[in-house]
């Protein structure tokens, strides 16, 4: 097996360099060629081979990587050559996302790379600026590596495969237990670590300011400073120590890339913002956080990127959402000053509650950035699990203006019906039963079928007579109410309703557009408590709880009928489909457990409202999909055309696979090899709040 590595930076060449050698480790056969652009770490694993040092690669900044373009294409263009001649069967790149988004897309016109399994490893911050890369990482990459958890989040909320671990570098910080603090203040000396930075970039603009600070400190405290400084190998050691001279008031000790020791017995530093800020945190010593740039680097970023949130690890992982409700104090541009420095740094060898409390809550990071005792370990065997079977991307429906558009003028009538409402402009029927609704925001795809399901098994379980009142949307019934039996067909009743039925023998099931008439007739057929399949938009009556179901789809890629803010009004609100994002915060995730899989490849067939997470559910449930034939939710089925599929499947060792809404629609006969897509909830007792409630209304 031959493994391409890409990694620029010294952090990112550190991670790498564990990921590779856990990879060597899983696979102790041998066999395994490493290969590609690597610094001091990489290089020294044996056998490595150094297409190009990473030296030659990093930069800085906005105009600093412009500055460097040139080289970095004459890289690129040599990296993109050698990759043709001798094609790797796996590539890994890790972070310095402008140079290798270039080379990825250079790759990706090469059809003899094309079956190479291509991973992102510590991808580009999307989160801060620029989220429409996050189209290029999944049309380029197979899937992402990353290292904080926030960050395993916001891929997977967008379909993109993750590998999340925990952080390497971290791991690594404990590996001999916890740490242990020595004295760093006393009458007369302070002790504080100092991490300027490594590349020489950032060094010339973070050692103009570091002395004068150190010096402002030592005239605010009337103590001696003693300056701890981790000098990394190779780029910016002899700057360093050029700049850094000690004085009679500050003395500066140097340690060779011992940077977890001198963070580990210090509680106080001057760290410039990126890992080494958490690493501090973590360990216990209290970073105040800095970081300089040119002009007009810091131009862009204030007016064109416009983030105004913290960019210091810790703070972000510790859940700051504003820069001034950060943990942690973070000087950047403009702000980071000798003296802005100083008294931060002042402030917390003054206070020494505050000093501990921000010990204990950067310590209160290390549960979720360790997770399992060997972090490289467990990485590169999700690597060699996604070498053996290709992880699946979620495929999301295209951005549409249009979309947008007609679902902020749907969303806006509503508003203003639900105004109208509020000021008593039309009339509100009360339901004679105990009933709970379960609806959404957007147009259909939340998943709204088996959560309806779910509840009702769940009432039923308890002893409760259930009616469903459901619109029957595919089917025939109109002008009144009809309480469907065992023999009705989907096309009288339509498929949602059809499949309730075969899920849920001895329910009520009633459907009518009229939900208060529907709600009086169930009560007279012997109904005790009623669920309501949709209509959270229909304001003619008001059930006792509100069940509210999203998604993480934006309103450009799917329409919406609501705002978003009218999911304040909801009694419970789920999250059916994808991860829990920051614009429904408070939504309990739904997860979803298939039932056993065939050993044969499916190919699958769903009129549903959004085929492309049947597609992506079963694949990372262990099926293998070889094709997909994505019908419009509702949609008929013609049994010769879907015979004519399954039998075409059969002859290639696969099975046509169905929905349980799509199977409905075909004859029993005649499809018995058909296969039936199926899935519960994986912990039911989510929905318990949802039944006390209930029970609670009787």
């Amino acid at each position: 097996m031959r493994i391409f590595v890409s990694a620029a930076e010294i952090s990112s060449d550190l991670h790498a360099a564990k990921i590779v050698r856990a990879l060597l480790e899983h696979h102790p056969e041998g066999g395994i060629e490493v290969f590609g652009i690597g610094g001091p770490s990489l290089r020294s694993i044996p056998g490595f081979i150094t297409w190009e040092p990473a030296e030659n690669l990093r930069a800085m900044g906005f105009t600093e990587v412009l500055s460097k373009l040139r080289d970095l294409r004459r890289v690129r263009d040599r990296v993109l050559s050698g990759l043709k001649r001798s094609p790797p069967d796996v590539i890994l790149t890790f972070d310095y996302p402008e140079f290798h988004l270039s080379l990825m897309e250079a790759v990706a016109g090469v059809p003899e790379l094309s079956g190479a399994l291509k991973i992102c490893g510590i991808p580009p911050k999307v989160w801060v600026w620029r989220q429409h890369r996050v189209e290029r990482i999944r049309a380029l990459y197979d899937g992402v590596w990353t290292i904080l958890p926030f960050e395993r989040d916001f891929y997977e909320s967008r379909g993109i495969p993750v590998i999340y671990e925990g952080n390497p570098l971290i791991a690594d910080l404990f590996r001999e237990g916890d740490p242990v603090k020595t004295p760093w203040l006393s009458d007369s000396e302070v002790r504080i670590a100092v991490m300027p930075g490594s590349r020489e970039a950032e060094l010339e603009q973070h050692l103009k300011v570091i002395p004068k600070a150190l010096q402002e400190l030592s005239e605010l405290s009337g103590k001696r400073i003693h300056a701890e400084v981790p000098v990394p190998s190779g780029v910016g050691e002899s700057l360093i120590r050029r700049e850094l001279v000690s004085t009679d008031r500050v003395h500066y000790s140097f340690f060779k890339d011992g940077s977890h020791e001198v963070l580990a017995r210090n509680s106080l530093g001057l760290i410039k913002s990126g890992t080494s800020t958490l690493e501090a945190a973590v360990l216990g010593c209290v970073p105040v956080i800095f970081y300089k740039v040119s002009p007009l680097s810091e131009f862009i970023f204030k007016f064109i990127v416009r983030y105004s949130g913290p960019v210091g690890l810790p703070n972000i992982l510790l859940g700051a959402k504003r820069k001034i409700d950060a943990p942690f104090q973070e000087w950047l541009g403009v702000d980071a000053t000798p003296q802005a420095l100083a008294v931060g740094l002042f402030r917390l060898i003054e206070d020494a509650s505050l000093l501990r409390e921000l010990q204990n809550r950067g310590s209160s990071l290390k549960e979720s950035l360790v997770p399992v005792r060997d972090v490289p370990a467990a990485v590169g065997a999700r690597i060699s699990g996604w070498i053996g079977r290709r992880p699946v991307s979620l495929r999301l429906p295209p951005r549409k203006r249009g979309i947008a558009a007609l679902s902020w003028l749907w969303s806006v009538v509503n508003g203003l019906r639900r105004s109208a409402v509020r000021h008593g402009i039309g009339q509100v029927e009360p339901l004679p039963l105990p009933a709970v609704l379960v609806g959404n925001l957007q147009a259909g795809g939340t998943g709204k079928t088996p959560v309806v399901i779910e509840l009702a098994r769940g009432l039923m379980d308890r002893g409760k007579r259930v009616g469903i009142i459901t619109r029957g949307y595919g089917g025939s019934v109109s002008g009144g109410f009809h309480l469907a039996s065992a023999s009705d067909p989907a096309s009288l009743i339509g498929d949602e309703a059809r499949e309730m039925l075969d899920e849920l023998p001895g329910v009520l099931l009633g459907v009518d557009a009229d939900r208060v008439r529907a709600a009086q007739e169930l009560k007279r057929a012997g109904a005790e408590v009623l669920v309501l399949d949709d209509g959270f938009q229909n304001l003619g009556f008001e059930p006792k709880v509100k069940v509210i179901l999203v998604t993480d789809l934006d309103r450009d890629r799917v329409l919406y009928r609501d705002f978003d803010s009218q999911a304040r009004h909801a009694d419970f609100l789920f999250q059916a489909k994808g991860r829990a994002t920051s614009r429904f915060g408070k939504a309990l995730p739904i997860d979803w457990v298939s039932a056993p899989l065939p050993g044969k490849p499916l190919w699958i067939l769903c009129g549903v409202g959004d085929p492309e997470e049947v597609r992506r559910f079963y694949q990372q449930a262990g099926a293998r999909v070889d094709r997909l034939f994505s019908l419009p939710d509702h949609a008929e089925l013609d049994p010769e055309w879907v015979r004519h599929r399954m039998i075409e499947a059969e002859s290639q060792g696969a099975l046509l696979a169905v929905t349980p809404k799509d199977r409905v629609k075909l004859p029993t006969k005649g499809f018995e090899t058909l296969w039936v897509l199926r899935r519960r909830m994986a912990d039911p007792s989510v929905l318990q709040a949802v039944w006390d409630r209930l029970d609670g209304l009787q």
